[in-house]
Parts: C-alpha cells; sequence; structure tokens
C-alpha cells in the first residue's frame, strides 16, 4: 500500500511538471505570434531608413597582417564621405574622398592637406565600388534571405531582429558586400571576388534594431567570420548607424572652393 501511494505521487508530480512546461511553451508561442515577423519588420521602410546616415566598415586577417577600416557619412549615394585607410605589416596608409554623381574630390597624405577634385569616373575610379553599400536594392536579396531564419525581440521601444548563422544562402548574398570591402576606393579586383567567392564562411551575425513607434530601422550591426584556403582567417565588421540624420549633408563649401581641379589642368596643358 506505501509502495503503490509513492508511485502515485511519484506520477501526479510527473504530470504536474508536464503541465507546467506544456503551459510555458503555449505562453512562449502566444508571445512570439504577437510579434511583427522578421520579413515585415525589415523591408517594410528599409529603403526610407537607408535615405542617409552614418556607416562604418572593418576587414581584418591576423595571419595575413592586414587590415582596412571606412568610416564616414552617406545621403544616399550623393554625396558621400568616406574615410578609409589600410595597414599592411604595421605600415598605414590613409586617404579621404567626397563623392558626388559626377564629382570626385580626394585627399592623400603625400597631398600635404591639398584636395584634388576630378570627375567621378576618371583614371579606372569606379564609383560603383563606393555607392553599392549603400543603395537599399543590393540588400534586398540578403533581407529576405536572413528574414527566413532570424528571430524577432523586443524590449519597450525598440525591435530587434537577429539572425546567427553560415546559411550558403546568406553568405552568397554577404559576398559582394564584403568584396567591396577588401577592395581599395573605387577599385576591382576580380582575384578578391573569387577570393571570396571560393572562401569557408563560419559565421554570420546580423541584427537590425527598429523603433516600434516609427517602424523605421535605427540601426544595423554585421558581422561575418570566414577562412580562405584553410590558412587566413577573416573578420568583417558593417555598421550603419544615425539614421535619417543627415540629411543636410553636402561637401564643405572649403573643399569645392578651395581643391586643385584636375580636368582644369588637362585642360589648360592641351591648350598650351
Amino acid at each position: 500500500m506505501v509502495k503503490k501511494n509513492k508511485l502515485t505521487w511519484i506520477m501526479a508530480i510527473a504530470l504536474t511538471s508536464m503541465l507546467f512546461v506544456l503551459a510555458g511553451c503555449s505562453k512562449h508561442k502566444e508571445s512570439g505570434d504577437n510579434l511583427p515577423s522578421a520579413k515585415s519588420l525589415i523591408t517594410a521602410n528599409f529603403a526610407k531608413s537607408m535615405a542617409n546616415g552614418h556607416y562604418s566598415q572593418t576587414i581584418k586577417s591576423t595571419e595575413m597582417k592586414q587590415s582596412s577600416r571606412d568610416n564616414g557619412y552617406f545621403k544616399g549615394t550623393n554625396p558621400i564621405s568616406m574615410t578609409y585607410s589600410l595597414t599592411s605589416k604595421g605600415k598605414t596608409q590613409g586617404e579621404q574622398i567626397w563623392l558626388t554623381d559626377s564629382e570626385l574630390y580626394l585627399l592623400l597624405e603625400q597631398n600635404k592637406g591639398k584636395w584634388i577634385k576630378n570627375k567621378s569616373t576618371a583614371d579606372n575610379f569606379d564609383p560603383d565600388q563606393v555607392t553599392r553599400r549603400f543603395k537599399p536594392s543590393t540588400y534586398t536579396s540578403l533581407n529576405k534571405a536572413i528574414a527566413k531564419h532570424a528571430v524577432v525581440k523586443q524590449n519597450s521601444t525598440n525591435y530587434t531582429v537577429t539572425y546567427s548563422g553560415a546559411d550558403s544562402n546568406v553568405w552568397k548574398q554577404l559576398n559582394s558586400l564584403i568584396v567591396d570591402t577588401l577592395n581599395t576606393p573605387g577599385s576591382q579586383n576580380m582575384n578578391v571576388a573569387q577570393m571570396v567567392s571560393a572562401a569557408q564562411v563560419q559565421n554570420v551575425r546580423v541584427i537590425y534594431t527598429i523603433n516600434k513607434s516609427s517602424k523605421m530601422i535605427t540601426k544595423i550591426d554585421m558581422k561575418a567570420n570566414f577562412s580562405v584556403g584553410g590558412r587566413y582567417n577573416f573578420a568583417w565588421t558593417t555598421k550603419f548607424d544615425e539614421l535619417n540624420t543627415h540629411n543636410d549633408l553636402t561637401v564643405p563649401a572649403n573643399i569645392q572652393k578651395n581643391a586643385i581641379d584636375v580636368q582644369k589642368i588637362k585642360a589648360s596643358q592641351k591648350s598650351n
């Protein structure tokens, strides 16, 4: 009789525990169902959110003893302000850029503070390599791929949409952004594209922060780790913030006024 009662108590405790677990799961599921979908949060106002802002990008390989960094501000693709630096084996070189639809303002270290003005497509400079990262259309396929696997959470003021993993389609859609970070501004190197295409992804993490009231994206954080040839490991980051707070961005008047105009110099040399 004692054994029977003891067995009954064990069964009752087990049944009660199961009910608590099921209740907890049900509650969690209802909470998830009440949240907007990852796709709707990312795509509803993506283009509007990316109208202007601040950005920063880095890529680093410890084995290659090389890293690059660029950051600045953008207003669509006109204008774009960029400060770029490349460090290789302890030596760093840098440049500053203001890019518009038709003009490129460039400040190199060897120019001793003198800005140079040229056409945005002069001397094989490829403006698309710079502007592509600021075009909402660049992220269409990437956003869709991420939304399929992302997790939505919320606090009192924001939603966050987070993806973390190594999905092959997410990695594929991210490739062009990583290639553009590896290349120096305005340049295209097919070897770099082939290297990234053949790389082995280790992990990708992307977080979108969305204001609950306006439904506008306020910040995007992207990180990726990948290896090449089993020998070289790379860490890549991209961050967009201060979104929709730089609508008045323009090339500074003193740079426009004082920049050395390369096209005028060339025209003058031809006339002589």
